[in-house]
């Protein structure tokens, strides 16, 4: 067992980038100065947008606005710091671009994980430790506890909450139904909450869903890419993962919105109905997962979303498209699992899965959906008991 704090110092010699800490209170961000991304965000601060426009989200659009900078401008946002004594290391985890988690025990008892943030980008650091702070305590989202930081050299390590979880694909050849319902539940859940807060979390996909057991409990994590709304400003594409990318964001559209999520959710739900995991598996190419997708929902509607949103395509892309019919949803799923064929789950996918980001459902719409009606009130009572 390893105490946190020396982890951290070793792993400070060995990045040497420091990023300040003032008495242990405040994090100062020491680097070069690029261009900033909240630009458009203050040109047009104290400005009502109307959702009708097509380039503007058709909910929560003025969230932010109506929030004040206090919430969003996690530049200028510092957090309180935990006491990193009480923490030690007992179990790697796993690692990944910006992150190695651990098992930890807290004030040596108590599990958690530990989160330790590699000093890679610091605006990336802040803002997704302002993300965790604003959505703490929101349904079915991994709770943050603690934040610590290295004196000496200044790196961070968030403190959440241990979650039960298996590997997604095993759990999903179990599934019933009913659990299907939990899990999409629960899920929505997640994104409704943060999508109130003026919140995308851009990367919702099944590894990102820890669960062993949707009945019970199951929490949306990685919140490393999830970024503040702000309408009229562009965000990168280059967000996500291949499979569970929404049209959109394959046709390089900058002024994408929360609408990405509820793609991402709808993708989910027809793999675990149709245990075709990875459904959209264009391999490498970009021009081949959209082939995927079209193969789904019609090339048609693909070449309509493009022309509407000025994204038009080279003919021979448009030719190609428009060879692909579509299939309807319940031709997805196998006649082996032709109980899965529910009227009301076809009818949700295809709420979740418009290919106008503009025409798709929001969370809130999608809980209400009838197929959840067998579940709802459990759900409810639970993320409601005092």
């Amino acid at each position: 067992m390893a105490s946190l704090n020396l982890y951290l110092q070793s792993v400070g010699l060995k990045k040497m980038m420091k990023i300040e800490s003032t008495m242990g209170r405040k994090l100062s961000f020491h680097i070069k100065k690029m261009s900033d991304p909240f630009a458009i965000s203050n040109a047009y601060a104290g400005e009502k947008f109307n959702a009708d426009h097509p380039n503007i989200s058709q909910n929560y659009a003025n969230i932010n606005l109506e929030l004040g900078a206090s919430h969003w401008n996690y530049r200028a946002w510092n957090p309180e710091f935990g006491d990193i004594k009480r923490y030690s290391l007992y179990l790697w985890l796993g690692s990944g671009r910006y992150s190695d988690v651990f098992l930890s025990l807290q004030d040596g008892k108590t599990k958690c994980a530990a989160k330790l943030l590699k000093p890679v980008n610091t605006d990336r650091v802040r803002r997704e430790l302002r993300i965790l702070s604003i959505l703490k305590g929101g349904p079915n989202i991994l709770e943050l506890w603690d934040i610590v930081i290295d004196g000496k050299y200044g790196i961070p390590a968030m403190i959440t909450e241990v979650v039960d979880n298996i590997d997604w694909r095993d759990m999903f050849q179990k599934m019933t139904l009913d659990d299907i319902r939990f899990y999409s539940y629960r899920l929505l859940l997640a994104l409704d909450f943060t999508h109130k807060n003026g919140i995308m979390h851009r990367d919702v996909k099944p590894v990102n869903i820890l669960c062993k057991d949707p009945k019970k409990e199951l929490k949306l994590a990685d919140w490393g890419l999830a970024e503040f709304y702000h309408p009229m400003r562009q965000y990168s594409p280059c967000v996500g993962t291949r499979y569970y990318k929404s049209p959109e964001i394959l046709f390089d559209y900058e002024y994408y919105d929360y609408s990405m999520d509820i793609w991402a959710a709808g993708v989910i739900l027809l793999e675990m109905l149709s245990l075709d995991i990875h459904i959209f598996d264009g391999e490498s190419q970009k021009c081949e997962q959209i082939d995927t997708i079209a193969k789904v929902v019609g090339g048609q509607t693909l070449v309509d979303w493009t022309i509407k949103y000025r994204k038009q395509q080279k003919p021979e892309v448009v030719n190609r498209l428009l060879k692909f019919p579509g299939t309807p949803f319940e031709n997805i799923i196998p006649y082996a699992r032709r109980q899965f064929r529910d009227p009301d789950a076809v009818d949700l996918l295809m709420m979740l899965l418009k290919v106008d980001h503009k025409e798709r459902c929001s969370a809130e719409e999608a809980l209400c959906h009838r197929f959840f009606d067998p579940i709802r009130n459990k759900v409810y009572n639970e993320v409601h008991k005092t």
